[in-house]
C-alpha cells in the first residue's frame, strides 16, 4: 500500500510539474511572439525548459545579478553562436601623441552615465546577423560626430556590413578595422538613407556607398594604452565618450537582466579570448551594506534590442577585467 501511494504521489507530481512546465511555455511564446511548426515545436520547448531551470538554479544562488527569459531562450547554441561576432586583429597602435588624461581615480567623478546624452542614438538589434562590430563602431563615431558639430542623427551600419573589405560582415569583425575602412573611404553615410536590414536577411547584401552621401568622417582612433586599466579607461570615457570593447560571451550572459554581471568563468588569460563587440557608456559603484561590499560596476550598451537585459543595456563588474572588457577599449574622433 505504501508503495503504491509512493508511485502514485510520483505520477502526480510529474504530471503537475508537466502542466507547470507547459504554461510556462504557453505563457513565453505569447510574450515573444513565438510561433513555431508542431514539429518544432518539441524542441523549442525543450530549449525553454532547459534555460528554465539554469534561470531558477541561478537566481536562487546568486544574489549580485538576475537572469530570466528573453527572445534567446528558446534557440539552438547555432543560433546564438551568430551573435558572437567580434573577430579581432593583431592589435595596433597609431604612432600620434595623444593627451595626458589622470590617471588618479580620486581626480574622476564617481559616476558617468551617457545612456542619456542627447549624442547617443537608441539602442538597435543586430539580429542574426554577426554584426556587434558596425554597431559599436558606429555608435561611437555617432556619439563623437554629434558632440564635435552639435548635429544628431544616425549613422549606417548597413553600409559596414556591406561595404568594409577590412571586415567579415555577418560573419564578424574588428571595430578598428571598421574605423580605418570609413578614413581611407570617405566617412560613414546616413542610416536613413541606407538602413540595417541584415539583422533579417541574415546576410551582406550589396555595397550601396556610392549612391549616399557621406554623413560623418573619422579624424583619429585608438587603443587605451596600457591596458587592462580601469582607471584609464574612466579617463578616457570622460574626455572621449562612449568607448567600444570587446568581451567573452558566456551561455549565462545571454540571459542577463538586471545587477551587476560576473562569472567566475569569464575571468580569462588569453586577451585574444572574445567574441563579442560591445560599448562601456558610464560606470559607478553599488554602495556597501552590513552584508556585502560594494560593487563596482561598468554600464555597458549592447546590441540585441532593448528587449534585453535592463533596456538594451548590463552592469558588468569594473577593475577585474571580466570577460576581456578592459583589454580592448579603443575611442574615435569625428573629422
Amino acid at each position: 500500500m505504501k508503495l503504491y501511494l509512493a508511485i502514485l504521489l510520483v505520477i502526480v507530481a510529474v504530471a503537475v510539474a508537466s502542466k507547470e512546465e507547459e504554461d510556462l511555455w504557453k505563457s513565453y511564446k505569447k510574450k515573444f511572439n513565438k510561433n513555431h511548426s508542431s514539429k518544432e515545436d518539441v524542441n523549442r520547448k525543450r530549449n525553454f525548459i532547459k534555460r528554465q531551470k539554469v534561470i531558477e538554479a541561478h537566481n536562487r544562488d546568486n544574489k549580485e545579478w538576475e537572469m530570466g527569459h528573453n527572445k534567446f531562450s528558446d534557440m539552438t547554441e547555432e543560433e546564438t553562436n551568430v551573435l558572437r561576432g567580434t573577430k579581432m586583429v593583431k592589435r595596433r597602435v597609431k604612432s600620434a601623441s595623444e593627451p595626458i588624461y589622470p590617471v588618479n581615480e580620486r581626480a574622476l567623478p564617481t559616476y558617468i552615465d551617457y545612456r542619456s546624452n542627447r549624442c547617443l542614438q537608441p539602442v538597435e538589434d543586430q539580429g542574426e546577423c554577426g554584426s556587434c562590430w558596425a554597431f559599436a563602431a558606429i555608435t561611437a563615431l555617432e556619439f563623437n560626430h554629434c558632440k564635435k558639430t552639435g548635429a544628431r542623427g544616425p549613422l549606417s551600419e548597413q553600409m559596414l556590413v556591406d561595404c568594409d573589405t577590412y571586415n567579415f560582415g555577418c560573419n564578424g569583425g574588428d571595430f578598428t578595422q571598421a574605423w580605418q575602412y570609413l578614413e581611407n573611404y570617405g566617412g560613414a553615410v546616413n542610416g536613413t538613407s541606407y538602413p540595417y536590414v541584415s539583422g533579417t536577411t541574415q546576410t551582406n547584401g550589396t555595397c550601396k556607398s556610392g549612391s549616399n552621401a557621406v554623413a560623418a568622417r573619422v579624424g583619429y582612433y585608438n587603443w587605451v594604452i596600457p591596458y587592462p586599466n580601469a582607471t584609464l579607461i574612466m579617463s578616457y570615457l570622460q574626455m572621449e565618450g562612449p568607448l567600444p570593447s570587446a568581451i567573452k560571451v558566456l551561455d549565462s550572459f545571454f540571459y542577463y537582466t538586471s545587477g551587476v554581471y560576473s562569472d567566475p568563468a569569464c575571468i580569462v588569460s588569453d586577451e585574444y579570448d572574445v567574441n563579442h563587440a560591445v560599448v562601456i557608456v558610464g560606470y559607478g559603484t553599488v554602495p556597501s551594506t552590513t552584508t556585502s561590499p560594494a560593487i563596482p560596476y561598468w554600464i555597458v550598451r549592447n546590441s540585441w534590442s532593448t528587449g534585453w537585459g535592463n533596456g538594451g543595456y548590463f552592469f558588468i563588474r569594473r577593475g577585474v577585467n571580466m570577460c576581456n572588457i578592459e583589454s580592448w577599449t579603443a575611442f574615435v574622433r569625428a573629422a
